[in-house]
């Protein structure tokens, strides 16, 4: 876990959202966090995950990343983003929720 005032130079974020890519929220979404970590002069890689597609949550919620859910309520799969947002609560990955 990566400590507050602890110099980040890369970060890996689990971006957890069903729009197809072509669409106006899915592209903001990841403008804002790249341009959030080109702001920070931090390498980003996001790794897209639609909840119906998630079988494996402990690879979503590992150390050294933090998981984004993003816009889109409903989801295709609830069940399987409570998963994750319980186990990134539990392991003290970051998250964060729209």
């Amino acid at each position: 876990m990566v400590r507050y005032g602890a110099a980040v130079r890369r970060a890996t974020v689990n971006l957890l959202i069903d729009y197809p890519p072509e669409h106006p929220y899915h592209r903001a979404t990841v403008a804002a966090l790249q341009d959030a970590a080109g702001s920070a002069g931090v390498e980003l890689a996001i790794r897209i995950a639609p909840t119906d597609t998630i079988d494996d949550v402990d690879a979503l919620t590992t150390r050294g990343c933090a998981v984004f859910i993003g816009p889109g309520t409903p989801y295709r799969s609830p069940e399987a983003a409570n998963r994750v947002i319980w186990a990134a609560r539990e392991r003290g990955v970051p998250l964060v929720a729209t």
